[in-house]
């Protein structure tokens, strides 16, 4: 099980694709893509949605995000 404040989330810009990830990392070594994006602002409120399931505690261990990506789909084809 992991806490709040060992969660790392963030945007990351590849370069040279013009493309846009948000990505989290859980724990030490492990670091996880939830999402691609044509541009920043949808990556970021990506990364807020995540913060928000985690604060209704709808993202307690590694496994729940999973589901979390699964309950994500129809609102990040929505912001693209």
């Amino acid at each position: 099980m992991f806490t709040l404040n060992q969660v790392i989330a963030c945007v990351v810009r590849q370069y040279g694709t013009g493309q846009y990830r948000s990505c989290v990392s859980l724990n030490k070594g492990s670091t996880i893509c939830l999402s691609t994006h044509d541009d920043e602002q949808s990556a970021a409120e990506t990364i807020n949605l995540f913060w928000e399931a985690c604060h209704k505690g709808e993202i307690k261990q590694s496994e729940d995000v999973a589901l979390f990506l699964k309950s994500i789909r129809g609102e990040i084809a929505l912001a693209m």
